[in-house]
């Protein structure tokens, strides 16, 4: 059955959730700079490519829940423009969430999500210890407890990518077969 409707609350729901993810990361971002200053021009280029990756995986949602075909998958391609750059640090966490969208088991999720936030958080780490000159202080701290948040809804979000696609049930199709097509 055809669920109406269901495209257009999943865009929405992931329009809200993009808007959030993008305000986390461009704050912690805020905390990991040397120079802790917002341009229009750089905050604009996150939330475009933020927009554009959670706009497709709500539209993957949504065609699932409603019954549409699987070409629909391909909507969040174009906003994996996001990875590239310094957004690669969080490519372990849409891996994660490829993983766990296909999952059945909680420990294994767990266990996926796990390895994912913690492959997607070595390299700032790694850059911000290595950096001698500087103390890691109080907004470090914070900052990493922005960024774990952005890579956990990044794994559920990216989650609805893989998650397994129902055959559509065509209202008014009969759901009778044939006797020669049963094996009758």
């Amino acid at each position: 059955m055809s669920r109406r409707g269901e495209l257009g609350r999943s865009v929405l729901l992931f329009v809200g959730t993009g808007l959030a993810w993008a305000a986390a990361a461009r704050l912690f971002m805020r905390f990991f700079s040397d120079d802790p200053s917002f341009t229009l021009q750089g905050t604009g280029m996150i939330v475009g490519l933020v927009l554009l990756e959670f706009i497709g995986l709500g539209v993957v949602r949504g065609a699932r829940l409603s019954g549409r075909t699987r070409w629909w998958r391909l909507a969040p391609l174009p906003g994996l423009l996001l990875f590239f750059g310094l957004g690669m640090v969080f490519v372990p966490c849409v891996i994660a969430g490829l993983v766990v969208g296909r999952c059945r088991r909680a420990p294994v999720i767990g266990l996926v999500t796990l390895l994912g936030v913690a492959g997607s958080i070595a390299v700032p780490v790694v850059l911000m210890l290595g950096d001698t000159g500087v103390p890691l202080a109080l907004g470090f701290f914070a900052g990493m407890v922005l960024y774990v948040g952005c890579c956990l809804g990044l794994v559920v979000a990216s989650s609805e990518w893989s998650r397994p696609w129902r055959r559509p049930v065509r209202i008014g199709k009969s759901l009778k077969r044939p006797a020669y097509a049963v094996g009758l």
